[in-house]
Formats: C-alpha cells, sequence, structure tokens
C-alpha cells in the first residue's frame, strides 16, 4: 500500500516534474538524492536495497508532520509515488525493524499550493491504547442491558405473544447495533449474534434457512413460526452475547486498526446491506438499524476526538454531516413506527443514500489520520487533554 497524506479541495494540481525522482533506500544510500525545489506535485520512484522492509516518511522536523508515506515497503521492491508538497523544509524517515535513517534537510520553496495540505503526525498503537480501552469499557457497559432486551423477548415468546416479541426484538436488535465497535470484530462470535440473512434465499424462507442470531430470531417472528420453535434461537443469541463480553475481557479485542477504521466501516456496512435492503430478514426496519449504526459511530469517534481534534481538519464538518443525516433518517421515524425502505420513494432513499455516502466519505480522514504508523522518533504517547 502507498499513499500520501494530502487532502486536495479543488482539482487544479501542479504539474509533475518531467521524470520521476530516484530515491534509493538501504545500500548504496541514495535518499539522499533529491535535493528539494518548487512547491507541487512530484513523482518519487522508490528502491528498497535495504535488508529488511521499510516504512518511508517525509516528515517536516519541526512540526513532526508527515506528508508522503510508503508502507510495507519489502526488500527488493520498487514502487512510484505522486505526492503533492507544499512550500518548508522536509527530511526522508526510513524506519526499518531495527533501526531509523533520516535524510538530510530537503528544502522545497515557492508560493503555498492553491489547495490544502495537510500532513499527519504519526498515530501509534501505544496512542490509541486509551481510546481503546475507554471504548471497550463502553460496550461492556451496555452488554447487561442487551442481555435483559434479549430476556424480555425470550419471555414474549415463552407467552407466544407475537406482537410484544416484535417489539421487543427490535429494542434489543437496535441496542446491539449501536455497539458498531464490536461488529465484526469476532467472527464465529459476531455471526452467532448477528449473521446476515444469506444470499440468494427468498425471503419467505429464511426463516427455515442456516444462520443464527437475531437475523434467524427476525424471520421466524416475522414468518409467524411456532414461538416454541424460536425460544433455543433465542438461547444461543443469550450464549453468545456472554461469550462477546468475555472476549472483550481479553487483551487486544479491539486493536489498532480496528479502532481507526470502525466508524467509516459501520456507516460502508449500512450502505452495502441495510439501505440496499439485503440485510432485512421480514421487520422492514432497515431504517432503523441505518439510524443504530449512527449513534454507534458517535460512539467509535468520541474516544478519538483528543486525537482528531488535533489532526482531522474535517471534525467539525464530519459532525455536522452525521447530524444531518441522522436528522433525515430519523423523519422517517412516525408515531406508528419506522417506515420500510420499500416505501420510500426514489427522491426519498436517494436523498438517505447520499447523505449516508457523504458520511462515510468524511470519515474517511478520521481512519487516514487514525490508521497506527510508526513513530518518526521517541516521543511518548499523545496527551488527552
Amino acid at each position: 500500500m502507498t499513499s500520501t497524506t494530502a487532502s486536495v479541495n479543488i482539482p487544479a494540481t501542479p504539474p509533475s516534474r518531467p521524470q520521476p525522482i530516484v530515491l534509493v533506500v538501504g545500500s548504496p544510500y541514495g535518499i539522499d538524492d533529491w535535493l528539494g525545489g518548487p512547491a507541487g506535485r512530484y513523482d518519487f520512484l522508490f528502491v528498497n536495497n535495504e535488508g529488511a522492509g521499510a516504512e518511508i516518511y517525509l516528515e517536516d522536523p519541526a512540526t513532526e508532520r508527515i506528508y508522503v508515506e510508503v508502507e510495507h515497503f519489502g526488500r527488493g521492491v520498487t514502487r512510484t509515488v505522486t505526492a503533492s508538497v507544499p512550500p518548508g523544509t522536509y527530511r526522508w524517515v526510513c524506519i526499518t525493524d531495527y533501526t531509523i535513517k533520516y535524510s538530510r534537510p530537503v528544502v522545497v520553496t515557492g508560493a503555498p499550493l492553491p489547495y490544502d495540505v495537510h500532513g499527519i503526525i504519526p498515530v501509534t498503537g501505544l496512542d490509541l491504547r486509551i481510546p481503546i480501552n475507554t471504548y471497550v469499557g463502553w460496550i461492556t457497559g451496555q452488554l447487561p442491558a442487551l442481555t435483559e432486551q434479549v430476556n424480555r423477548l425470550r419471555g414474549d415468546l415463552q407467552a407466544g405473544d407475537a406482537a410484544a416479541a416484535k417489539a421487543d426484538w427490535l429494542i434489543a436488535h437496535l441496542t446491539y447495533e449501536t455497539l458498531g465497535g464490536a461488529y465484526r470484530a469476532y467472527d464465529e462470535t459476531g455471526d452467532d449474534i448477528n449473521a446476515d440473512p444469506p444470499r440468494g434465499v427468498a425471503p419467505v424462507r429464511l426463516a427455515d434457512a442456516d444462520f443464527t442470531g437475531f437475523r434467524k430470531i427476525e424471520a421466524m417472528v416475522w414468518h409467524d413460526r411456532p414461538p416454541a420453535t424460536i425460544v433455543p434461537h433465542v438461547d444461543a443469541l443469550l450464549e453468545a452475547i456472554g461469550r462477546l463480553a468475555d472476549e472483550l475481557a481479553l487483551p487486544n479485542a479491539i486493536t489498532p486498526i480496528d479502532m481507526g477504521r470502525r466508524a467509516h466501516e459501520i456507516l460502508e456496512d449500512a450502505l452495502q446491506w441495510d439501505l440496499n435492503g439485503i440485510g432485512d430478514a421480514g421487520s422492514q426496519t432497515e431504517l432503523a438499524t441505518v439510524d443504530a449504526n449512527l449513534t454507534g459511530v458517535w460512539q467509535a469517534l468520541d474516544p478519538l476526538r483528543p486525537i482528531l481534534r488535533k489532526q482531522n481538519p474535517y471534525l467539525d464538518q464530519t459532525d455536522e454531516q452525521l447530524r444531518l443525516t441522522q436528522q433525515l433518517v430519523r423523519g422517517h421515524h412516525h408515531a406508528e413506527g419506522w417506515a420500510g425502505l420499500a416505501s420510500l420513494t426514489v427522491r426519498q432513499r436517494a436523498a438517505v443514500n447520499a447523505a449516508v455516502q457523504h458520511s462515510v466519505e468524511l470519515l474517511s480522514h478520521a481512519a487516514v489520520v487514525v490508521d497506527p504508523r510508526n513513530a518518526t522518533r521517541d516521543r511518548g504517547p499523545i496527551t488527552h487533554d
């Protein structure tokens, strides 16, 4: 994977230089071969002659911000990266498992670029430990309420009260959908709690299909299966929720990579599954699920705010877009309940899709900032003030 940390707001881009600038990492050591030049777009051709894999950063040593990065750069590999470099003084930082090397200072001159370029101070796994612990603690604190809600669903089914079972299923399912940081973090347990309906199975046959968790129970309740046949699936769901609590107590239950990407991926999944109607197993509560997912995004972002406030210039815009998106989605919740996705007009459905897509795009900036990287020096963790 190669990337630059530049964020471009308008399409005007200075042209690349006619030939790429070749930089050799390793021996002979040619990382100093670029002597700088005018601000603008550059093509860099990296050659890794190092004895191991490397990560390469173009860093402003005064601010520690990086403006170009080459990740997972294997031994003997050649890689081309195009990047926009604003005026400033920089150095190349080459990080391997056993060393950090720095180039001589590189000066880039000229007027500021006609678009924003935001460098990033590397966020490490250590920097993310406090947000992860905070978030895991919040999820763990929701599990007793979730367990109680599923037990109420079980009682409804034992009493043969299908209407109450539908209402309590939705309450419990939405509680789980707010725990966005836990989703897909545990492959087997996650499927046991909330497996997606199998693809290619007709809706009327989902109640008999081979899957588990909330969606299986949904299919059976909404397709009028005998309540006594549903109770064992609720018991299995309760057991899986108990396992989730145990797994959350393990070290690295949510990893730094998971934490950095989670808010972005929650809404990506909502677009792929719920807003396409694929996740529904009979209740037609897709928009309720999207609303719960948006709440889950807020919860996943909150522990990261001390980092994002310092580094993400789009944070306020992201917050505003999330508020507008949730307001739009909640506009389809009426006194009689949530409107089904199929009941929306083409215009209404397009508006919801566009709002969620815009939110996903803005959340991608947070994912880039919080993606764990190697520090370019031993500077200790980022403070969370």
